[in-house]
């Protein structure tokens, strides 16, 4: 039996009253293709816990996602064409 998430409080971590030491650390973290697409929410809930607020070696990370904003793909895709052109 899997045990109910809730994902709006998981969203609402203050990751400021935090220590970083709570926080799982997502670096070495490894996607298995094998995962049936239908099972990777639950996988990535498993692997870190709170996949709004964890942190990558010493740097805390919290995502938060505007309701009528831009995908994350087309943000990091913005994001790299502007590295790539020097800006």
């Amino acid at each position: 039996m899997q045990k109910q998430v809730d994902l709006t409080e998981l969203a609402s971590v203050n990751i400021q009253k935090i220590s970083k030491g709570e926080l799982v650390d997502a670096s070495g973290l490894c996607f298995d293709p094998q995962v049936p697409q239908e099972l990777r929410a639950a996988y990535l809930l498993n692997a870190i816990g709170n996949p709004y607020c964890f942190r990558v070696g010493e740097l805390g990370v919290k995502l938060e996602f505007a309701e009528h904003g831009p995908s994350l793909q087309d943000v990091l895709f913005s994001f790299l064409q502007r590295k790539k052109s020097g800006l």
